[in-house]
């Protein structure tokens, strides 16, 4: 899902961020244990257990889910989509926020001033921040994926965790490679792990990340399409473009099977470059 071009999906499987709306806050969420195929209850899980809710299987009340969007933000910290998204995200506190930061396909070899100020303002709204790095379907080599992990680390050091683009999760003969990658960046201190395999993760990677995204192409995904990932809601989420409008009660449908939903009216060739027009009415949708 890189700036430049984008892979024919691509599919988020659940994180958990900062809810403002309580004292979980996003370091509580970025916390939160590896996830994908894990059956331990997220911090989102126990909060909905406290409030008396049901299973996420059984399509909890909507306002009883913790619910939020990951915002792809290819843009420069200088563009009016990085005060845009802090003022959204201040004034919809209950709507998880996760953003991807990318500086170039990646981070640059310097650290850029502009993003660690952008990337303060974002965390000062309780956004969860993570930095894009390509892994080429699991064909690069892990030292060139390491060496992108820790220069996120050492460049931006108050940074959530990675953004994992490209990764081949969705095929067996890659445990070793997303094992190695996955617990570099945990080791340094990056523990919010999202993997964008562009489809639903095989059982082999389970564990490793926090987050797998399961849907990203052209247009809204059927409600229909998502009940199959209800049981695990809270790692699964769906980022499609060329949505030309938004539909409050699809969002509303939605999100008892997924936790994260973000929607763009842009399209091709490169969707991630602006906020849509109705971006604040999603996290409205979304609280």
């Amino acid at each position: 899902m890189r700036a430049t071009s984008i892979g024919l999906f691509c599919v988020v499987v659940g994180c958990s961020g900062p809810s403002g709306a309580s004292d979980a806050g996003r370091d509580a969420h970025v916390g939160d244990e590896a996830a994908v195929g894990d059956d331990a209850a997220t911090v989102s899980d126990a909060a909905r257990i406290d409030a008396g809710a049901t299973s996420d299987a059984a399509h909890v009340d909507a306002p009883a889910l913790v619910s939020g969007t990951i915002v792809p933000l290819y843009t420069d910290p200088s563009d009016p989509t990085w005060p845009r998204l802090v003022a959204a995200a201040t004034a919809h506190p209950a709507a998880v926020v996760v953003a991807v930061v990318n500086p170039n396909d990646g981070p640059t070899a310097t650290v850029d001033p502009a993003y660690t100020s952008g990337i303060a303002a974002l965390q000062a709204a309780h956004v969860i921040v993570v930095g894009y790095v390509a892994t080429g379907y699991g064909t690069r080599a892990t030292s060139a994926v390491a060496t992108d992990v820790d220069r996120y680390a050492s460049q931006y050091p108050t940074i959530d965790g990675i953004f994992f683009d490209e990764a081949a999760i969705y095929e067996t003969g890659h445990e070793a490679t997303y094992t190695t990658e996955s617990a570099h960046a945990r080791a340094m201190g990056l523990t919010f792990l999202v993997a964008n395999p562009g489809t639903t993760p095989d059982a082999a990677y389970d564990g490793l990340f926090d987050v797998a995204l399961v849907y990203e192409s052209d247009g809204a995904p059927t409600a229909a399409s998502l009940t199959a990932f209800a049981a695990r809601r809270t790692h699964a989420g769906i980022i499609p473009y060329a949505v030309a409008t938004l539909d409050t009660a699809y969002v509303a449908s939605v999100r008892a099977d997924v936790e994260y939903v973000y929607l763009t009216n842009d399209d091709l060739p490169n969707p991630w470059d602006t906020l849509p027009p109705y971006f604040e009415d999603l996290l409205a949708a979304l609280e």
